[in-house]
């Protein structure tokens, strides 16, 4: 993967080619109905740039960087990568 600044990853569901909103085929696969494009969604550490890891349990959603521990959901960084 190559390096990103801080703050440029994207938001959940957009597509990272045309911006517009994704549809969910299943956990982690999304499909731009737009660029007729699937994706691979990745966890992003917002301060190491690593990959995270998402842990579901109680009805909660955290993001866990092997480097930095926990993350915040609002700031993870999504990013999504071509099937």
């Amino acid at each position: 993967m190559s390096q990103k600044k801080r703050g440029d990853g994207g938001q959940e569901g957009l597509c990272p080619k045309c911006h517009h909103k994704m549809s969910v085929v299943s956990p982690q696969h999304f499909n731009c109905l737009h660029c007729k494009q699937h994706y691979f969604e990745q966890y992003i550490c917002p301060t190491c740039l690593q990959k995270a890891q998402m842990i579901k349990g109680c009805g909660s959603v955290n993001y866990i960087c092997p480097t930095d521990g926990l993350i915040s959901s609002s700031k993870v960084i999504f990013h999504y990568l071509p099937e």
